[in-house]
């Protein structure tokens, strides 16, 4: 007899519908726990940005700052001294000539035949300006007490200053700056030379910060974006009473 044939089983190339299911349960799992985790790493790397104090930025003029959230009224105490400073520095340094050239500085006509320098004029912009502001009584004061001998080169002035205080913040937005200083005059054309004593208090507020420059703003819009890009301005200036 014939050994009987028996069909031999052959590995099937497909699998059975009863397998697929299992395999794709799995593979649906491990998906999702892996966009879980995704979505996890990225809620927790935005509550990072969004609990940072401060954040390095580069400007593209290659200026690098680190900027720091704060209310829109506060102003760092070293900025707030910085204006007081950079006021005095433009209103009182006298050399006679326009800043950064060695032209002649011939000064601003501020009207009736009253001239102040070059700097003092910009350094006015500090200065409060319209109705509630004194910036038009502060060029007439300035123009007063500027001889014209300033110039032609005759006079020289530079302001000394000893100490600045702290700010003192009377309300939000709101500081007042102590000044100790000597101006010293020097006469070129001969005549002693004077020192005058300036002590002073300057009541500061903050106001609104310029919008960035144009690449083609001309130098006058530079020269005032810089005096007022700290976002403050200068709204009385009385004498200092050390003891008061």
């Amino acid at each position: 007899m014939f050994k009987s044939l028996q069909r031999v089983k052959r590995p099937s190339l497909l699998l059975d519908s009863k397998d697929i299911l299992p395999l794709c349960f799995i593979g649906l799992t491990i998906f999702s726990l892996c966009s879980f985790l995704f979505i996890l790493f990225l809620s927790f790397r935005v509550n990072q940005l969004a609990a940072r104090k401060t954040t390095f930025v580069q400007l593209v003029n290659g200026h690098a700052l680190v900027m720091s959230e704060q209310d829109y009224l506060y102003r760092q105490p070293e900025v707030i001294k910085n204006t007081v400073r950079q006021w005095a520095d433009l209103t009182f340094n006298w050399d006679g000539v326009i800043p950064g050239t060695k032209e002649l500085d011939k000064g601003r006509d501020i009207g009736k035949g009253k001239r102040i320098t070059t700097n003092a004029y910009f350094g006015s912009f500090l200065i409060q300006a319209g109705k509630d502001g004194f910036r038009q009584a502060a060029l007439q004061a300035l123009a007063d007490i500027t001889p014209a001998r300033v110039f032609n080169g005759q006079v020289r002035s530079k302001i000394i200053i000893s100490y600045l205080s702290a700010p003192r913040q009377i309300k939000a937005g709101e500081w007042e700056v102590d000044m100790v200083a000597t101006r010293v005059i020097v006469n070129l054309s001969g005549g002693a030379d004077e020192e005058i004593p300036i002590n002073r208090t300057f009541t500061l507020q903050a106001v609104d910060i310029p919008s960035p420059l144009t690449p083609n703003a001309s130098t006058l819009e530079q020269q005032l974006y810089e005096i007022r890009s700290a976002g403050l301005e200068i709204t009385k200036i009385t004498e200092f009473m050390p003891n008061k």
